[in-house]
């Protein structure tokens, strides 16, 4: 009943939804060199033996996978793996990945097809895979219907999300039941899985905890180091619209206790970068962009005050240039984004009030001094200022991030036995 109507009401919103993939392909949200995979068109053959589908919904799950990935294919380095994911800089993140993993498997790369009878029907008889695996909450009713031995990993329901789920959980239910094993972040999570029809659910941890640090390319890297001469660096990563103009306003106030700063912005979507630029020029001119092949410039006519970092997987780069970093998607209602991934790297992290998407894992990085979430703007510039201008203090923020980190271990060598068990033999 639920997947007539889900069915039913996208069939009725079909000339939206193709207006809406249209806009994006438009806007570089859809690779359109690849756009016949959306449509469950497989662009390689599949392998014989056995085949382990993993899905990632972008970078953030993808790098979350990496470290379970690498282990399964140490413990058997013959298996096939076949990972999907859907947006342009998930894919990059997953070539990365597929370049690093020993053994000898197949490892085939493809975008995860559109949530249509067609595409999906199209995508598993291609592929049949031995065993399905999504993560977090990116389970598409129509795939997961079909996807043959579905496990969810890293699951997770965010508070935000609950009231909508248990007011449909009728449709949820026959859905999130097919999975034949639940790993959960915490126990709320596990609970309210379970509550939805999910069968054998156990807690795991979260996988991201695990992920190792974001990759880089060593001669940008080398090149920006050598343009920013020792320039104390602000690092705005993942931001959303309306959080660009604040974070110029913030540039600004720190500027007179701080007059060599530059701030990185590095908008979510890179398509932005002409919008974020032109929020930023309101507070200062001094603006130059990754996408227009620019370099910040220290000094002169073309002092650089703020940097849109509007490129594709780059986040690693602008994090090992960072002094401090602030998580986008935090400065207004978003829900904030991964602060793993500049922790990781022995950048002191701060964010606003809006973390309500990573509320699993803050409490531990509070308590022990890892990361920072201040209640309002001013208060975010002010403790900022203070690090800034200390350079001793500083110091002791990255030490004491490096030090403390690897205590933070994840569930990785669980989740690869679970896995490993759920495979028929080869």
């Amino acid at each position: 009943m639920s997947l007539f109507l889900y069915r039913l009401i996208k069939a009725l919103l079909f000339p939206v939804i193709f207006l809406l993939l249209m806009w994006r392909a438009f806007r570089g949200r859809e690779d359109r060199d690849h756009f016949a995979e959306r449509r469950g068109q497989a662009s390689q053959p599949r392998p014989t033996g056995p085949l382990l589908w993993v899905h990632g919904a972008s970078v953030g799950e993808v790098v979350s996978t990496q470290p379970v990935l690498r282990l399964l294919r140490r413990k058997q380095p013959e298996l096939n793996l076949l990972l999907t994911t859907g947006t342009t800089t998930g894919r990059r993140m997953l070539t990365k990945i597929a370049g690093n993993l020993p053994g000898t498997g197949s490892t085939i790369i493809q975008y995860v097809p559109l949530d249509t009878r067609t595409a999906t029907t199209r995508f598993i008889k291609h592929w049949q895979p031995s065993l399905s695996v999504f993560t977090e909450s990116d389970f598409w009713p129509e795939l997961l219907a079909k996807a043959p031995h579905p496990v969810l990993l890293n699951g997770r329901i965010s508070d935000r999300s609950w009231p909508r789920y248990k007011r449909w959980s009728w449709f949820f239910k026959p859905l999130i039941s097919r999975f034949q094993l639940v790993m959960a972040q915490r126990h709320t999570d596990a609970e309210r899985l379970s509550a939805l029809g999910a069968k054998q659910v156990v807690v795991s941890g979260n996988l991201k905890f695990d992920a190792d640090p974001l990759p880089v390319d060593a001669a940008q890297l080398e090149k920006f180091i050598a343009a920013l001469a020792e320039r104390p660096v602000l690092v705005a990563g993942s931001t959303h619209p309306g959080e660009e103009a604040l974070l110029a306003q913030l540039h600004m106030q720190l500027k007179s206790a701080v007059p060599e700063l530059l701030t990185i912005i590095v908008p979510r979507h890179p398509h932005r970068g002409t919008q974020a630029a032109n929020e930023v020029a309101r507070h200062t001119k001094a603006v130059k962009r990754r996408g227009l092949g620019e370099m910040p410039i220290l000094g002169g006519a073309r002092h650089t005050d703020i940097f849109i970092a509007d490129s594709l997987g780059e986040l690693g780069l602008w994090y090992r240039l960072a002094s401090v970093a602030v998580i986008g998607g935090s400065l207004v209602q978003h829900g904030g984004h991964n602060p793993l991934e500049s922790l990781k790297l022995g950048v002191p992290t701060f964010t606003g009030p809006h973390m309500f998407n990573f509320q699993d894992m803050l409490p531990p990085l509070t308590e022990s001094g890892l990361l920072t979430i201040a209640t309002d703007l001013p208060t975010l510039t002010a403790t900022l200022k203070r690090l800034l201008t200390t350079p001793a203090d500083l110091e002791a923020a990255q030490r004491h991030i490096m030090a403390t980190m690897p205590a933070f271990a994840g569930p990785t060598q669980t989740t690869t036995e679970k896995l490993l068990a759920l495979l028929p033999a080869s």
